[in-house]
């Protein structure tokens, strides 16, 4: 009887173990991507699914996390936000995805960032700069720094290395990452000392930017701070010429692939310095080995920084997994919010906000080539 009674407990509390351990990894482990791949800023989609696919592909090669292969279902939000919730709600609803990478710019990021917390899946992204993505946010990651810290970094660029002490700003005021850009140069410059003499807006999606240029040109700055992603900011470049406005151009990492658009690339010339993420001419062992793996499966270079952000996200993401031993969402963000790894972009932990401590890189044009200038450390 003691016996029957001794081994009726070990079934009990064996059973109570099994029902509270999370959930163990299935054979083919589901992860969503989420990104513009169509559309006006389809070629940071397309760098960050890129950057993710090549990780995922060595990942598997390797034998995938703890002997389950992952599986990456990609979703084209093209850019707009409501695609952007259609597109999560499909990743979350029927495709069953036990975490998503994405969304890429801020918009559709930010967009979906309340219904991701709701159900508490893991969600990381490699590109979204704006504060307020990861803000009170619990399971919601970055790769990429965030726009307060690009933006306070390109002002006080401006100062310590044109002595610039008379600058200007140009803006979309209806996008979530340039005003965020904009508002925290102004802010950061202001606290330097610095005369923020115009503060021009123009909506994205626009093709003139004369008129406000034209005034940015009365007041003579020495810098021009462009708030735009790359194919609007070629345009401010060019018809800053136009205008007879002679500055150094500042720009966010939304530059990157400005070359690739520009009517004149000698335009850019040791002219435009902008902030970003990664430096593909780094030596370390995980730069080397990440442009050699990127090369060999793709054919080229990456073109993008974003490739070198998506493939830490996947990293982060997928050692998360395999620290958790099961795809539970509560163990998975526990074991992201404990990582502390080596990404190619550098070494990877995260703050009370899930934003993680890494330097920029401040980048100009030589050539019409993409040039490392100087890092600048946090």
């Amino acid at each position: 009887m003691k016996n029957r009674k001794f081994f009726a407990i070990i079934i009990a509390v064996a059973l109570t173990i099994t029902m509270l351990a999370p959930a163990a990894l299935a054979d083919t482990i589901k992860i969503g991507g989420l990104a513009p791949l169509t559309g006006p800023v389809a070629q940071y989609g397309i760098a960050v699914q890129e950057g993710v696919d090549l990780y995922i592909e060595l990942l598997n090669a390797r034998g995938g996390i703890n002997g389950s292969l992952v599986e990456m279902v990609w979703e084209d939000e093209r850019g707009d936000v409501t695609e952007a919730v259609n597109a999560f709600n499909k990743l979350v609803e029927q495709d069953k995805v036990v975490a998503i990478i994405g969304s890429v710019t801020s918009g559709p990021s930010l967009a979906v960032g309340d219904q991701a917390v709701e159900i508490g899946i893991p969600i990381i992204t490699a590109s979204s700069t704006a504060f307020d993505v990861t803000y009170n946010k619990p399971n919601y990651f970055r790769t990429c720094f965030l726009d307060p810290f690009q933006a306070s970094t390109m002002a006080n660029f401006a100062r310590d290395e044109f002595g610039a002490q008379k600058v200007a700003v140009i803006y979309d005021n209806s996008n979530d990452y340039s005003l965020g850009l904009a508002e925290s140069f102004r802010a950061q410059a202001e606290a330097n000392g610095q005369d923020v003499v115009a503060y021009e807006a123009g909506a994205g999606g626009n093709v003139d930017f004369k008129a406000q240029l034209t005034n940015i040109a009365a007041q003579e700055p020495e810098v021009l701070y462009v708030a735009f992603y790359y194919t609007e900011a070629a345009l401010v470049v060019a018809q800053a010429a136009e205008v007879g406005l002679d500055v150094k151009f500042l720009g966010g990492d939304g530059i990157s692939g400005i070359e690739n658009v520009i009517s004149d690339v000698a335009l850019l010339e040791n002219s435009f310095f902008y902030s970003d993420h990664f430096a593909s001419d780094a030596t370390t062992e995980a730069v080397v080995d990440f442009i050699a793996d990127f090369t060999a499966k793709y054919g080229r270079a990456p073109t993008i920084v974003f490739s070198a952000t998506a493939y830490d996200a996947a990293l982060v993401l997928c050692e998360a997994i395999e620290a958790a031993g099961a795809t539970d969402f509560d163990a998975v963000v526990e074991a992201m919010k404990n990582t502390n790894t080596e990404g190619v972009t550098g070494k990877l932990t995260f703050d009370e906000n899930n934003n993680p401590t890494k330097s920029a890189f401040i980048m100009t044009f030589v050539d019409g080539n993409q040039t490392f200038v100087k890092q600048q450390d946090p």
